[in-house]
């Protein structure tokens, strides 16, 4: 008999009802996110000493939260929530580096630039100070995906309701925006646009997922992040005291624009889920 927790997931078949329903393997799926995990592994591993480059924050960001996705559709909560801390004591800094490439694609005056590379160089250090690398890096040595495994039928059952769970997560959330959705709101509907999006691509790695879900998924989470940037941009250059003050307020009432009219164009609840294919 097997140990608890190292069920083989190979692939077989179980009968609900009179109907044969082939039982999910994850074997290919466990296989990618293995290899998320060892890149992640190695993103933490680079992050010694500051100065940090940008795009291995934002690399290591990403994979925590596919790692987190994986964990959430294992429904491994307590898992889950330790991975969205290590991208959480990320955020700050992440927020800099776009805000920094920002400006210098706008060609921002010097002293704002200024500025804003003083503030990256804080929090990087600030950041480095938390041991955040090394408490991140800890987290994912002690992340064994063999511990988190389900048994067949749990992934099967998983895998048939993922299509309705997610209308009703969506729906739900949709219900509890007010008329003209405010920042917090946007802000919340971002997070959960991106753990479907992340869940969709593991049903789609084990050949049950929507590409065309994935790609609604995709276009509305970048559509959110575009305008949380923008919010962060404006907060951003009123706690620096930037000389683009004004120019920030106006390009994050565009974005917001923009993206309320992206979910009102979702519909009314129960109609997301026809608007995301």
């Amino acid at each position: 008999m097997q140990a608890a927790g190292r069920t083989r997931l190979m692939p077989s078949r179980r009968v609900v009802g009179a109907v044969p329903v082939p039982v999910v393997g994850m074997d290919v799926v466990e296989k990618h996110v293995t290899a998320v995990r060892a890149r992640a592994l190695a993103f933490a591993q680079a992050l010694r000493k500051p100065p940090f480059h940008p795009e291995t924050v934002h690399r290591l960001r990403t994979h925590l939260r596919r790692l987190q996705a994986y964990a959430e559709f294992l429904q491994r909560p307590r898992i889950a929530a330790r991975l969205a801390d290590c991208v959480t004591w990320l955020s700050d800094l992440r927020t800099l580096y776009v805000f920094q490439q920002f400006h210098r694609r706008r060609g921002a005056s010097v002293p704002d630039r200024c500025r804003v590379d003083a503030a990256v160089r804080d929090e990087e250090w600030a950041v480095a100070r938390a041991g955040y690398p090394e408490a991140i890096r800890t987290r994912l040595a002690g992340l064994l995906l063999s511990r988190m495994r389900r048994p067949s039928a749990f992934l099967t059952e998983r895998f048939a309701s993922l299509s309705q769970d997610r209308a009703v997560r969506l729906d739900t959330a949709l219900r509890g925006l007010s008329p003209e959705a405010t920042r917090k709101e946007l802000h919340r509907l971002r997070l959960l646009i991106k753990s479907l999006r992340y869940q969709e691509e593991i049903a789609l790695e084990a050949g049950r997922g929507n590409p065309r879900t994935v790609a609604a998924l995709k276009r509305l989470q970048r559509t959110l992040g575009d305008y949380c940037d923008r919010d962060q941009f404006r907060r951003l250059a009123k706690k620096l005291d930037l000389e683009c003050r004004s120019e920030m307020k106006k390009e994050y009432q565009r974005y917001r624009q923009r993206a309320r009219a992206a979910v009102r164009r979702l519909g009314p609840p129960q109609s997301s889920l026809i608007a995301l294919r």
